[in-house]
């Protein structure tokens, strides 16, 4: 075998290896994120997997690279404390090619021409979900009952 033959060989290796890494590459992933914008503080779960919370501010990325769920519960403090959630919510999501969204809403009446969850026959509040970007998910500011403050008694007096 000359020089000229093998290096044709190694660059068509070479070739072949880098194509093979380009399409594993082209997997279905999104990178997308839970925001809480509230006060509470959110604890969440991807596909029955370890818990992550976020605090007020925090957001937390998210990778979707299969048909799956996420499950959130917002809670007035630690959620060690032993107190009960204020609010919970289970999602489904969606990662197809290079679409990532959240389900929501039903195969219904034009649920093809309009998209799921036109009428509003399954709603998402608290959580705003596909906002500000397709397959996120937002717990805002919102009309949830105001955490009880133990021990807070205001007096004028000083």
């Amino acid at each position: 075998m000359t020089k000229r033959i093998g290096c044709g060989l190694a660059g068509l290796v070479l070739g072949l290896a880098g194509t093979v890494s380009v399409v594993s590459d082209a997997s279905a992933d999104c990178l997308r994120r839970i925001y809480n914008r509230s006060t509470y503080v959110l604890v969440a779960r991807q596909d029955g997997g370890p818990p992550a919370t976020l605090l007020p501010g925090q957001s937390l990325p998210v990778r979707l690279s299969r048909p799956g769920q996420i499950a959130i519960s917002a809670y007035c403090g630690l959620p060690d404390a032993g107190g009960s959630p204020v609010t919970q919510a289970s999602f489904d999501y969606e990662a197809v090619l290079d679409r990532c969204f959240v389900r929501f809403g039903s195969d219904e009446f034009f649920a093809s021409q309009l998209g799921r969850g036109f009428f509003g026959t399954q709603e998402t509040a608290p959580f705003t979900v596909n906002n500000p970007q397709q397959g996120d998910i937002v717990l805002g500011p919102s009309a949830l009952p105001a955490c009880p403050v133990p021990g807070a008694v205001l007096s004028r007096r000083g």
